[in-house]
């Protein structure tokens, strides 16, 4: 691919896409990726809220202070590295927050078109 989006930006690289759908591929990142794009900054115990809510209320039932705390756990360790390593998020492990980076448009779209089909919101 070569050119430019109606944005201005170039095209997406082969590495942005498959950063886009790697950070896609867990449910977890994805739920955490749609509240950040509204927020653009959250804590991490807010995204474990955010996390656990949105993943008991696809399966109708409340999530645990053992689930929240899980979810705490994963995205400190797992999720958010992998988004900091594509160069999605920053994280400040002083305040314990997660923030959207001028990432690129692609990036931004691929969560948008997640969150539609996901959520249809």
């Amino acid at each position: 691919m070569s050119g430019k989006d109606g944005a201005g930006e170039a095209d997406p690289d082969r590495a942005t896409i498959d950063h886009g759908f790697v950070a896609l591929r867990n449910q977890e990142r994805r739920y955490a990726l749609y509240f950040l794009l509204e927020q653009e900054t959250a804590s991490v115990a807010e995204l474990a809220d955010v996390v656990v809510g949105w993943m008991g209320a696809s399966t109708n039932g409340m999530a645990t202070r053992r689930e929240r705390d899980r979810a705490y756990r994963t995205l400190v360790h797992q999720h958010v590295p992998v988004l900091v390593e594509f160069g999605i998020v920053d994280y400040d492990g002083g305040t314990k927050t997660v923030s959207m980076t001028p990432c690129p448009d692609a990036i931004r779209e691929f969560v948008h078109l997640a969150c539609l089909a996901e959520t249809g919101a």
